[in-house]
């Protein structure tokens, strides 16, 4: 009941935010006669219409302009970026005549809707990232840069002559492409072999034969195999133990309640011990094995026919078993065999009507776990089913 319950609130949700959604696209749709254009530098925006032609509507798509710029403005705006380009441009580098490090070269300004097309009197040195290939100079050289800066129909040119210096102070990742560099030279020679170069930079130069890794990635899935292993094993021997320990808190009802009924009949609690196991042994094996709680009652048996004191014997089944109710049968069969209890019938009688109480909890524990895991499922079937009903209509209003 309680899961047709949650279905129905679902559902009820579901039908009212669809409804919400349809009546808030109906008040947000009135008729139009002007569209305001983007303000100047905000860009263009696209705008979804509906027309309704002859009764019918169809969808409509509009790519709106922004308002241009004035002359005069456009052509502020390109001075104030001709004069930060320079800076925007040296990056880390000090000045235009000590150019060693990477340098900025927009397509568009930063912040504005300016276009910059660069322009160089040789690509040699400088690749159109930015970075500057210097590793192979031995000194400086000079380079014309010019960029020309473009919004709406006016352009302006800026110019500059910089100074491409070698690297004063190289690191391993110019020193690599140095290398990278004089080996691609060596092979355009007609010769079967390669020279090696044995100094970089005045550096020495050691040269192996790159080796097969395969160890380490043999070592690292070995790793992770134990791992997960041990994971495996780990959540195994959990799920073991939570299902041994529901089998016995099952099964202790029906212990519980045939102890009192042979007791009750004036049979000891030894021979009532004996009934039971005997009982349990003369099941079907595979259904044996599900039953931990009657295999410890099988090696108590075994204890007390090898000489164990009964009353240790039956303390010894409930630290065994290591489950509270186990623990107070042991204790009580124990208690009563050293000091006598009075009416251990009864007491084993109102154990067991407990202990059948707490069993139905424990079922309707089970049921409600049942529901809680299909109900996620039953809540991605009903976003499903909402988007593929709103999808038509709000694909219609785009």
């Amino acid at each position: 009941m309680k899961y047709r319950n949650k279905l129905i609130l679902l559902a009820l949700a579901g039908g009212l935010l669809s409804a919400g959604c349809f009546f808030w696209d109906l008040k947000d749709r009135e008729m139009l006669e002007y569209l305001a254009r983007p303000q100047s530098g905000s860009g263009d925006e696209e705008a979804g219409l509906l027309v309704e032609l002859n009764g019918e509507t169809y969808p409509l798509g509009l790519t709106l302009k922004e308002i241009p710029y004035e002359e005069e403005i456009l052509l502020h705006k390109l001075q104030e970026a001709s004069d930060g380009l320079g800076p925007l441009f040296l990056q880390e580098n000090s000045d235009f005549a000590h150019i060693m490090g990477p340098v900025s070269m927009p397509l568009v300004y930063p912040d504005t809707q300016i276009t910059v097309r660069w322009y160089l009197d040789s690509w040699d040195y400088m690749a159109p990232d930015g970075t500057v290939r210097n590793e192979m100079l031995k000194e400086p050289v000079l380079v014309k840069v010019q960029a020309v800066l473009s919004l709406g129909e006016e352009s302006l040119t800026w110019e500059q002559e910089i100074r491409i210096c070698p690297p004063e102070n190289p690191d391993a990742g110019q020193m690599l492409r140095m290398l990278e560099y004089e080996l691609m030279e060596a092979q355009e020679k007609p010769s079967e072999q390669v020279a090696l170069p044995d100094t970089v930079l005045g550096e020495p130069v050691t040269w192996y034969r790159k080796t097969d890794d395969r160890w380490k990635w043999m070592l690292a899935l070995t790793v992770l195999a134990l791992i997960a292993a041990a994971a495996g094993q780990k959540k195994e021997a959990d799920q073991a133990k939570k299902k041994r320990e529901r089998g016995m808190q099952l099964d202790y009802p029906d212990i519980v309640s045939r102890l009192s009924l042979y007791m009750g009949a004036g049979i000891s609690t030894r021979k009532a011990w004996e009934r039971i196991v005997a009982d349990y042994e003369k099941r079907e094996e595979p259904d044996r094995e599900r039953h931990a709680a009657y295999e410890e009652m099988c090696t108590t048996l075994r204890e007390m026919q090898s000489g164990v004191a009964e009353a240790a014997a039956y303390e010894r089944f409930g630290n065994r078993c290591r489950m509270g109710p186990y623990l107070k049968l042991g204790a009580l069969l124990g208690q009563n065999l050293r000091k006598g209890t009075r009416n251990l019938a009864e007491l084993l009688r109102a154990e067991s009507r407990e202990a059948f109480e707490e069993r139905k909890a424990l079922a309707r524990r089970l049921g409600e776990e049942c529901e809680s895991r299909l109900l996620l499922p039953m809540i991605m079937m009903l976003l499903t089913i909402l988007i593929i009903i709103m999808y038509p209509a709000v694909a219609g209003f785009g």
